[in-house]
Formats: C-alpha cells, sequence, structure tokens
C-alpha cells in the first residue's frame, strides 16, 4: 500500500468524523444549550462545560472537516469521547451505542498520531512556509 492511498483513507476518516462531531455540537445548540447544560448536571459533571463541549465537537469538526489543526483537535475528541465513556455512558454494554463512541474514540486517536495531510488546510500552509523558506535562503 502506498502513502497517497494511506493519505485518501485518513482524509475520509478525517471528513467523516469531522461531519459526525459538527451535527453532534450543531445539536447542543439547536433547541438551546440549556438542555444539554441540565443533562451534563444530572450526571454530575458542571453544566458550563456542555457549551465547552458544544463548542469543541461543533468548530473542531468543522475544522477537522477543513484539515485545520487535526491533530489538536483529535486530542480534544479524545478527551471529549473519553468522558462520554466514563460519565454518560459508563456501565452500558458495548452493543448498546457505546460502539459508536468507541470508534469515535478511536478514529480520533488515528488523527492524532498520523494527521492527515490529503486535501488539507494545514498542509496548504506548511508548503506556502516552505517556500518562503526556500525563496528567501
Amino acid at each position: 500500500m502506498n502513502s497517497r492511498s494511506v493519505e485518501i483513507g485518513l482524509f475520509f476518516s478525517r471528513i467523516m468524523i469531522g461531519l459526525i462531531f459538527v451535527l453532534h455540537g450543531w445539536s447542543k445548540f439547536e433547541g438551546g444549550i440549556s438542555g444539554t447544560v441540565g443533562f451534563f448536571e444530572s450526571i454530575g459533571i458542571p453544566g458550563f462545560l456542555a457549551s465547552v463541549v458544544a463548542i469543541i465537537e461543533l468548530a473542531g469538526g468543522a475544522a477537522m472537516i477543513l484539515g485545520l489543526g487535526t491533530r489538536v483537535f483529535a486530542a480534544l475528541f479524545i478527551v471529549v469521547m473519553a468522558g462520554v465513556l466514563l460519565t454518560a455512558k459508563v456501565g452500558q454494554p458495548f452493543m448498546s451505542g457505546t460502539e459508536f463512541d468507541y470508534l469515535l474514540l478511536v478514529g480520533s486517536l488515528t488523527l492524532l498520531f498520523t494527521g492527515s495531510r490529503f486535501l488539507a488546510v494545514d498542509q496548504f500552509f506548511a508548503r506556502q512556509g516552505s517556500v518562503s523558506r526556500n525563496a528567501s535562503a
């Protein structure tokens, strides 16, 4: 398998993970954040974290789709998903929907370790920086 094939595979993972987080972040704001705040408080999580999580999901998901700060947002998604699994989903059987959460966690871990350069804004900036450095040398 060549590196271009790997990058294309990571691209599709990045797009899907980003889209899922955008939709989940948007849903927290859609009917007003107060419902999410109430849910967080009902499971012992400070309510203000509902907005923090929603912003990470929405802004981070959009950035992930663009390939902007992929590794940074992957790390934040890992924290969010670990929080989900250790609080809201704790004690639930694997096949009760938590498998989706584990998949997002592992997909984010993959992007944290590998990044995703194909059609990524980060890669464009990296190339621009390389061109600038070479031109000034």
